[in-house]
């Protein structure tokens, strides 16, 4: 099989729109393991209803399906860089999937509870290994690989979204089923080997200390990016459709809001590949989150009828900073991108959660316009993040 997998890669150029045919399977596997918390979202209230729970105990359920999903992500990020061969991100789709898909079938919340665990667990083991894969099949252009990587994410969670409404509304609860057949699908893709791996070095632990020491300002200031704009992101993705659904009376005008937003990452995370492949990725960070701020600050306070096209700009905007913060901790850390793509997505996005907490905080005493606009000001110390970073690399990465 391998050598049909590399005579295939030779007669074809080794490659596909430039890009080597992995890329393009990390991004179909990256939107077929974010499509399963969308089950999660899309369903609340019917789940809420069926396990006779209130909001708070189903919030608890997002939350630790969110949790468990990025802050585990760097033990598997130290798993890639030890045994980059071992099919880790495989493992982890056929987990994700099947235990999402069993949630529609728990008849109690401390089952549910548990099956989004191992679902989180599945979800944190797939990404650091996908995201090493997609940097390695860029054929020498990163930024732009893993902004094509990044597309997949959030276009599974919109896809689902949409999908899974009317599916429920035929089968109930059960329709959660539907997630197992992509997940065996990916995983079975998955299984095949990734023929760049040449050999599987092992991460020596003091080398690992004395990279991370070597580069620990500009990750440091990347850490500190990521985690500000996933707070901001989290608050947006919780209170979105809420505040659309506020401002139209409509919950299909809610959920619509959601789907654009998220589309708008697919497109952001294009747009800001290219842009880093003429100009940088350290540059790219900094006007994106700039136009991201600017974008979202008057975002709260729009009628409805503009709200919905207006959020797919300043989401194109928000996003195409996502893959280039990883892009750029993979390039400071290029021995170690299991560690710093986990860094990124996962301790980013895990802590980073704590935006959506804060803005529910905030709503229920200043409504929900006041929560977001809050929470967009924290945009302000990121874009300091990622000027300090230009400044601290201007001899380094590009």
């Amino acid at each position: 099989m391998d050598a049909v997998l590399t005579s295939t890669e030779a007669i074809s150029g080794g490659s596909l729109f430039g890009f080597r045919p992995r890329l393009w399977l990390t991004t179909f596997g990256h939107m077929v393991i974010d499509s399963n918390p969308a089950l999660l979202f899309a369903l609340v209230p019917l789940i809420v209803t069926h396990l006779r729970i209130d909001f708070a105990q189903a919030g608890a359920l997002v939350t630790v399906l969110l949790l468990t999903s990025s802050i585990t992500q760097p033990l598997f990020g130290l798993v890639q860089d030890r045994r980059p061969g071992f099919p880790v991100a495989s493992l982890g789709l056929l987990v994700a999937g099947t235990a999402m898909a069993a949630t529609g079938f728990a008849s109690t919340f401390i089952q549910t509870l548990a099956l989004v665990i191992v679902a989180g667990i599945g979800v944190a083991a797939f990404h650091p290994q996908a995201v090493a894969q997609a940097g390695r099949a860029s054929a020498g252009r990163t930024e732009w690989g893993i902004a094509v990587f990044f597309t997949g994410g959030s276009t599974g969670t919109a896809l689902m979204s949409l999908a899974i409404v009317p599916l429920a509304s035929v089968f109930g609860t059960r329709a959660t089923a539907v997630a197992v057949i992509p997940a065996v699908v990916a995983s079975a893709l998955f299984a095949r080997p990734d023929v760049s791996v040449r050999a599987a070095p092992r991460a020596v632990g003091g080398a690992m200390r004395a990279s991370l020491q070597a580069v620990r300002l500009p990750l440091s200031l990347l850490l500190s990016i990521s985690i500000l704009r996933s707070a901001v992101l989290t608050a947006y993705l919780a209170f979105l459709p809420a505040l659309a659904t506020y401002r139209s009376g409509s919950l299909a005008v809610g959920g619509a809001a959601l789907a654009v937003f998220l589309l708008a990452g697919s497109a952001g995370a294009l747009l800001g590949g290219a842009a880093a492949h003429a100009f940088g990725s350290a540059r790219v960070v900094a006007v994106s989150l700039v136009g991201g701020f600017l974008g979202l600050l008057p975002a709260p306070w729009l009628p409805a009828g503009v709200l919905v096209p207006w959020m797919f700009v300043a989401g194109i905007l928000l996003f195409a900073s996502e893959a280039q913060v990883t892009a750029l901790a993979q390039r400071l850390l290029p021995a170690f991108v299991g560690i710093a793509s986990s860094l990124m997505m996962g301790v980013g996005l895990g802590i980073g959660n704590f935006g959506a907490l804060l803005a529910g905080v905030i709503a229920d005493r200043r409504g929900i316009p006041v929560a977001l606009t809050a929470i967009t000001l924290l945009m302000l110390p990121a874009i300091a993040a990622s000027l300090g970073f230009l400044q601290a690399t201007r001899r380094g990465l590009p």
